[in-house]
């Protein structure tokens, strides 16, 4: 019954029995989203991992093997 009703006004349980917290479905929706595209999240994170790093001396030799000069 709690469960029902806790689906009716937008929430989902995080137990099926005993319910004590619930999560908004469309956080959820919004989490599916964000997971959708998450490969170009990482594709953005790395290439601005890239230029940090070259910004501080880091230079990558090669794109298949990560090898990095020490700024040192």
């Amino acid at each position: 019954m709690l469960v029902r009703v806790l689906v009716h006004h937008g929430l989902f349980p995080t137990m099926p029995s005993q319910p004590c917290m619930a999560i908004s479905i469309n956080l959820l929706a919004f989490y599916q989203a964000l997971f959708e595209h998450s490969c170009n999240a990482i594709h953005v994170l790395t290439s601005a991992l890239k230029t940090h790093y070259a910004c501080r001396g880091f230079q990558m030799t090669h794109g298949d093997v990560s090898y990095f000069l020490s700024p040192f």
